[in-house]
């Protein structure tokens, strides 16, 4: 019986068929296919250098109410938050009286009010001259903003000069604030000196002690009536919307600001930042662990608010802040994301999307902000360039944007 033709032996086209089926199905298998990236666009825009660092507020002034002799002092009704007036009476205090007749208190009562009338000149002559550093530096910025108006100056000198005489300004109230202060300790042993003079064992008088300024309570240092030695502290005052913020910034941070850098407040808790420019940067550094267990290097940076604390009413000294430093900053620059960017070897390079396929290119890289960095030539506006480009992406490959 003969078999049927399609039970015979394969012909030796079917062989060649299954063999070029096979060949181009590895062949598709091992073929390269585009990588998916992620790109992003060269543009210009604006770009900001600035670093941030945790900072605290403090008081640009505080005063504190101190018992002048030892004795009795009465209960102090005031709180933590309470309006005072220079001169409005804080705590009253009854002298013991064995110390009002001993000679060496009455010889520390007149020497001390020598010393507050020798303050009290020094601190009259501090606010004159402060008077008068301050008329020249607002002289000084009337006539930059005449230039600035007529364009002979850049924005950046005109805002220095204006920062200086807002700071002129500060340090005169301060100057004439501790002038008024010192006069009122001078008041305060004189009125000593009187107290002893006519004092008796059985008068029983008592001595009252005052506000050195207008401000309010911020810490009670005793509240119960009680025993308390000459020189204890009492009250700490002060003015709220007179604070500055203190910054602990590294040392090589601190060498690219100076007085007059642009700062702003965040997370303070409010819903805008808080404009500020830097007033000082204390000379002496300090060595400091950071969590981690790091040895860091950092200098105490001291912060001017800008504003007149009509829109921080809640912010109080001691509290958290976070300073961010204005660096540079330009309105019209070539940028690039700083995630494109990687080093080929001595050189900044990005891979940039041509025809499909990646192409490694050299940049010139100047500033470099948080995530946008300026490119000063390898590339033309509007280019596209690959993110976070992979270990495996290589100069010619195939790429499919996502």
């Amino acid at each position: 019986m003969r078999k049927p033709a399609w039970l015979g032996k394969p012909t030796r086209p079917l062989y060649l068929l299954l063999a070029g089926a096979l060949i181009a199905l590895a062949a598709w298998g091992f073929w390269p296919r585009a990588v998916l990236v992620d790109t992003a666009e060269i543009v210009r825009a604006p770009l900001t250098v600035a670093f941030a660092e945790e900072g605290r507020t403090r008081l640009r002034d505080r005063y504190l109410v101190s018992a002048p002799l030892d004795g009795m002092v009465e209960r102090i009704v005031l709180e933590p938050g309470d309006a005072v007036k220079a001169g409005e009476s804080v705590a009253m205090l009854l002298p013991a009286n064995a110390a009002l007749f001993d000679p060496a208190t009455r010889s520390a009562a007149e020497a001390r009010w020598r010393a507050a009338g020798d303050e009290l000149d020094a601190a009259t002559a501090a606010a004159a001259a402060a008077s008068a550093l301050r008329d020249r530096l607002e002289a000084a910025r009337r006539r930059t903003d005449a230039l600035a108006n007529q364009q002979l100056i850049s924005s950046d000198q005109r805002d220095e000069i204006r920062a200086q005489a807002t700071a002129a300004e500060a340090n005169l109230h301060s100057a004439q604030a501790r002038a008024r202060a010192a006069r009122i300790q001078r008041d305060m042993a004189r009125s000593v000196l009187d107290l002893q003079g006519k004092a008796s064992r059985s008068d029983g008088n008592r001595l009252r002690l005052s506000a050195p300024i207008d401000g309010q309570v911020i810490r009670r240092f005793v509240e119960s009536e009680g025993f308390v030695r000459a020189g204890q502290s009492l009250l700490e005052l002060g003015d709220p919307q007179a604070l500055e913020v203190i910054v602990e910034a590294l040392t090589e941070d601190a060498m690219r600001i100076g007085p007059g850098t642009r700062v702003e407040l965040l997370r303070w808790g409010g819903d805008t930042p808080l404009p500020g420019r830097v007033q000082t940067i204390e000379p002496g550094g300090f060595t400091k662990f950071s969590a981690l267990g790091v040895e860091e290097q950092r200098v105490l940076v001291v912060v001017a608010l800008d504003d007149a604390g009509k829109s921080r009413p809640a912010l109080g000294d001691g509290f958290r802040v976070e300073a961010q430093f204005r660096v540079w900053g330009a309105d019209d620059v070539l940028t690039v994301p700083v995630a494109a960017l990687f080093r080929d070897g001595t050189q900044w390079a990005v891979y940039a999307i041509e025809n499909k396929r990646a192409r490694l290119r050299h940049l010139q890289i100047g500033h470099v902000g948080e995530d946008q960095a300026e490119v000063r030539g390898g590339l033309a506006a509007g280019s596209r360039v690959v993110l976070y480009p992979g270990d495996s992406l290589r100069d010619g490959m195939r790429v499919k944007q996502d």
